[in-house]
């Protein structure tokens, strides 16, 4: 299995674990990202995790700190795909195996799931990914002492007729959330170190970048382009931060026009 590339979860994992919670009003309830093709998930010390991107659904509420626990709402589609080695593929609603936490504010998240999940999911697995369905939406787990809890009604308007509102805000920039999609697969496939930089931009290209997308969606290549060539420069005068890091960075400043979207959509009189 590919457990070589992202050790940077387990130091996150357990640094979360002891980062010590502290009353405050409830951070805002976010929508995920629909994966167009699941994200490859990395296991290392008895975990699997992956980065995914999110939304925020709610303008008022305050943004969540790196760390914040969340938990799919009902109705989240979070399915587990394994492929074994004789290319046999199995898949399994992981919704309610998972850890969620939020990595850089609502723009990407990190879920992860024991290895052993995966591993009785299905024998030999050489890939295990996760796919992330329409709808999907995270509620924070809630903490003692908040100042301003999510109150049952906020919590059925936002994941109920306020979400579909806010999934169909998702696609009216659909260049924009293609390349943010794209972004999103790079970044899970690179590790999360100093060992790769812009010389292996032309290769995280071709290997997420296919020539359908390319011809049939230019403008959305273009994004895409535009962040590699960002990072390419940044990586030559600046010599940080690492690859991955920084096409991170392209892949929030995209995907915060989502969030954008939504917010303009959910305000009254929209």
């Amino acid at each position: 299995m590919r457990a070589n590339l992202l050790t940077i979860f387990a130091g996150i994992l357990s640094a979360w674990a002891a980062y010590p919670s502290a009353a405050h009003a409830a951070p805002q309830i976010l929508g995920l990202v629909a994966t167009s093709a699941p994200l490859p998930l990395h296991c290392v010390g008895g975990v699997c995790a992956v980065e995914v991107s999110g939304a925020c659904l709610q303008e008022h509420r305050p943004a969540p700190v790196p760390g914040t626990a969340y938990r799919p709402a009902k109705g989240a589609a979070l399915t587990l795909v394994a492929e074994d080695r004789r290319g046999k593929t199995r898949t399994m609603g992981v919704a309610e195996l998972v850890e969620i936490r939020s990595l850089r504010a609502f723009n990407s998240l990190v879920v992860s799931l024991p290895e052993r999940v995966v591993q009785k999911l299905a024998d030999d697995v050489v890939l295990a990914s996760l796919s992330v369905g329409p709808m999907t939406s995270l509620l924070p787990v809630a903490v003692a002492g908040d100042t301003d809890p999510l109150t049952d009604q906020e919590i059925s308007q936002y994941t109920g007729p306020l979400r579909a509102l806010a999934e169909n805000a998702f696609g009216h920039g659909k260049a924009n959330l293609t390349a943010t999609r794209i972004l999103n697969q790079m970044v899970n496939r690179l590790p999360a170190d100093t060992s790769v930089g812009a010389e292996s931009i032309a290769t995280v290209r071709d290997q997420t970048m296919s020539q359908k997308i390319t011809a049939d969606m230019p403008m959305a290549a273009r994004l895409v382009d535009l962040a590699l060539d960002t990072c390419r420069e940044k990586l030559r005068v600046d010599r940080t931060p690492h690859l991955r890091a920084c096409i991170a960075n392209q892949h929030d400043i995209l995907n915060a026009n989502t969030t954008l979207n939504v917010w303009r959509h959910l305000r009254p009189g929209s």
